[in-house]
């Protein structure tokens, strides 16, 4: 009789481990996606300055994360304010990580003479050679910007041009 209590007793608390562990994990990890809510996507990519550069470099930090291409109207409309934007943020622990979706570029010169001319050197500047970034990120149409939260969490999307007084008030409510 008392071997048949332990062993109902080893039942239960091995059934009970068993749910508390589906239900943690189940709640514990983020679907990661392109979406509103979802971890952001990691990434490696080549950088203009000709080191490698990744995503996960800068958790901990909000991230301007901006995908932009030489051709892009709104592209060169936008770019020198967010680099007066990442200097203005820096210190608090922001970073506008800007990705060049190479794949869509029309000429391979122009992307670096793009970023030579808006003195992209203030903040990260990625190379999407291949496509990956723009496959990760469902990028449609440029610029395309995403807001990605200290806990790597993505907070906002925007695509076409972000308008810098909207992009303050989104970044103030991460800090």
């Amino acid at each position: 009789m008392l071997q048949r209590k332990y062993i109902t007793m080893l039942v239960l608390g091995v059934s009970v481990l068993a749910v508390a562990y589906v239900l943690f994990s189940s709640i514990s990890f983020q679907k990661v996606g392109a979406g509103i809510g979802e971890a952001a996507p990691r990434f490696e990519l080549p950088m203009y300055n000709g080191e490698e550069g990744s995503l996960s470099q800068y958790e901990g930090d909000v991230i301007v994360l901006n995908m932009w291409a030489s051709w892009c109207k709104p592209c060169t409309e936008e770019i020198p304010a967010l680099m007066e934007f990442q200097e203005s943020y820096r210190e608090r622990g922001v970073t506008v990580l800007t990705v060049n979706m190479n794949s869509f570029e029309r000429n391979q010169d122009d992307p670096e003479s793009f970023v030579d001319t808006y003195n992209m050197s203030r903040s990260p500047a990625m190379i999407d050679e291949d496509g990956e970034v723009a496959e990760l990120y469902n990028v449609q149409r440029l610029p395309t910007t995403y807001i990605i939260g200290r806990d790597r969490t993505i907070v906002d999307k925007t695509v076409g041009q972000v308008e810098l007084d909207d992009l303050k008030k989104l970044v103030e409510n991460e800090l």
